[in-house]
């Protein structure tokens, strides 16, 4: 992140291209402020006129003159200033939007490692409400901070044009308001990224809570929960209500004690004149009307100035999203995978922090067009395994080899889109079987996605549907069952024809019934694939052409079912459980 000397030109280089083709509406929103400023620089002088000449003469065509012109600046600054609050309102949501786009984008290259660290409320709340606060730069409030300032200073210069030697006293005034606010926004812009990251925790609270309502309901914790996140609101509303009243306790102290000063320096400058006859009283009346004016602004400006220090806080907040490298970075390579013989893993360490190794010198081979399983209990290392495979994160140590090509080498999303990843926990879309079948991605046929509904053995369940492939699935899929997720899953998989399958506890989450159906589809579906496989259910793994038994990052023993009955006791002791449970539910 850039220090703060390069903080402004640093956000306008990276804003600007966002605001490049609707420069027009910025420039008009400034054209805009600017006469408004003027024309309310006017109303004072006119009034001036009427008492100092026309009320004097009794001349009431000049007053009617007059009041005319007063009536058409105050139209037209009406008009302007509608038009400036339209126009920017619409520039803002043009602009933000295509910032919360490019920001999305982002976040869909950064690597999947950083996402495991993530509360999804978190992200939400930076990527939108943050956003929305960002939208001040854009919007009006920018425009106003300037045309008040413009304003601020156009009335102090038409005072001091106009009597300089009253002018003169209210300026010690102005120079300490000044100085005080700039260390009063200093103060409290630590307070501003406080609350909105006591913002996100709560968002983030919401999300995962909101998610987790079937566990919560099930064990009772609706209180706890409640609590929790009552205690959580607790501490975000504290610190907003001693913000807001530091913010705007001082500034009310600050245009108090400006406006008091103020006024007792004009009177005290004026009347003496005014009784001496060498100011008039429209003089005074300009004077007074003017300091009730350029309060105004500096009360807008304040506030104006807070809301904009919120909005940087939000874009800092934002930026350090930005800032983080995008998979295209991490993973380098660029040769175009070949896969034809075998996958190697050799001497392979990983650790996720520092030297916690989860794999500890991992070597095997996958031949294409093999199954082979990976088992041992749970945190031994299988799921990184995979994952390396996949090539969601960098190997520390040793290497994977692709055809004897390094993976670290490879395409990475060449090599990812010959994988078909199918999970315990199936993510289905919003919308309808069709679109997550092929997700998104129309250029597959309809006819394509047919072939593999009934190759899975799902066609019978589409039937059933009265729209049949264009049925609309609830959230997460809730309103279908676990083998029928599962079932969607493969038929994900054979649609987009990936090379190598990689199924993580896939049938897991299903009942004996379900998991046969399923082992029928994949006999059919992965009969000249390349099958990795992670099972705790070893109904689906025997007849794996290899097996590696994973314990504390290493494998301890490999082979066949057969050979591992033989060799491995461990493996003895999985089977016998998995008989026990199996004896236990059809019993």
């Amino acid at each position: 992140m850039p220090n703060q000397k390069q903080n402004l030109k640093y956000y306008i280089n990276l804003l600007y291209p966002f605001i490049k083709k609707d420069i027009g509406l910025l420039g008009f929103g400034l054209f805009a402020m600017l006469c408004t400023s003027v024309l309310q620089l006017v109303y004072p002088l006119i009034l001036a006129n009427i008492v100092d000449k026309s009320i004097p003469s009794g001349n009431l065509s000049q007053m009617y003159l007059y009041g005319g012109m007063f009536i058409a600046a105050v139209i037209l600054s009406g008009i302007l200033t509608y038009l400036q609050t339209v126009l920017l309102s619409k520039l803002g949501v043009k602009v933000i939007t295509k910032f919360k786009a490019q920001v999305f984008r982002h976040l869909l290259t950064l690597p999947i490692q950083w996402f495991n660290k993530q509360a999804v409320g978190e992200l939400i709340a930076r990527v939108e409400s943050d956003a929305e606060r960002v939208k001040a730069l854009f919007s009006n409030l920018s425009i106003r901070i300037i045309g008040n300032l413009l304003f601020f200073l156009g009335v102090f210069l038409v005072m001091f044009f106009k009597e300089w030697h009253i002018a003169i006293y209210i300026l010690p005034g102005i120079v300490v308001g000044v100085i005080g606010y700039y260390f009063i926004i200093k103060y409290l812009s630590k307070f501003y990224r406080k609350i909105r990251e006591k913002n996100a925790l709560v968002t983030a609270k919401i999300t995962d809570y909101v998610q987790g309502v079937p566990i919560i309901q099930s064990l009772n914790l609706q209180n706890k929960v409640y609590e929790d996140l009552k205690n959580a609101s607790d501490d975000k509303y504290k610190l907003e209500t001693r913000t807001t009243f530091l913010e705007y306790g001082s500034q009310s102290f600050f245009m108090f004690l400006l406006e008091i000063f103020f006024l007792v320096m004009i009177i005290r400058t004026t009347v003496p004149q005014i009784i001496a006859g060498v100011v008039s009283l429209g003089t005074l009346i300009v004077f007074v009307d003017y300091t009730f004016r350029m309060i105004w602004p500096l009360m807008s400006i304040s506030e104006n100035v807070m809301q904009i220090q919120r909005a940087f806080v939000s874009l800092k907040r934002i930026l350090e999203l930005t800032e983080l490298q995008s998979e295209d970075e991490i993973f380098t390579g660029k040769r175009f995978p070949v896969f034809e013989d075998e996958i190697r893993f050799e001497n392979v360490w990983f650790a996720y922090n520092d030297e916690d190794w989860v794999l500890k010198d991992v070597s095997f081979t996958i031949p294409k067009g093999k199954k082979i399983a990976l088992v041992g209990p749970s945190g031994s290392g299988k799921t990184t395994t995979v994952s390396l495979l996949c090539n969601f994160y960098q190997v520390q140590k040793g290497r994977i080899l692709i055809d004897g090509m390094p993976i670290s080498e490879i395409d990475f999303r060449a090599w990812r889109r010959k994988i078909g990843l199918i999970l315990q926990d199936v993510f289905l879309f919003p919308g309808s079987i069709l679109e997550n079948v092929r997700v998104y991605n129309d250029t597959i046929p309809e006819e394509k996605v047919e072939e593999a509904i009934s190759v899975v053995q799902l066609d019978e369940f589409i039937q059933e549907q009265r729209l049949g492939l264009d049925t609309e699935l609830a959230e997460r899929g809730q309103n279908i069952s676990q083998g029928e997720k599962q079932l969607i899953s493969f038929a994900r998989a054979l649609t987009f024809d990936a090379e190598i399958i990689v199924m993580d506890e896939a049938t897991a989450s299903v009942d004996p019934q379900t998991e046969a159906r399923i082992q029928q589809s994949m006999e059919k579906v992965f009969s000249n694939k390349t099958v990795v496989v992670i099972a705790h259910r070893l109904t689906t793994i025997l007849d794996a052409d290899e097996i590696l038994f994973f314990d504390q990052g290493r494998i301890i023993h490999r082979g066949t079912h057969q050979q591992l009955l033989k060799e491995s006791s461990e493996y003895r002791k999985l089977v016998t459980l998995q008989m026990i449970r199996l004896e236990d539910t059809l019993g």
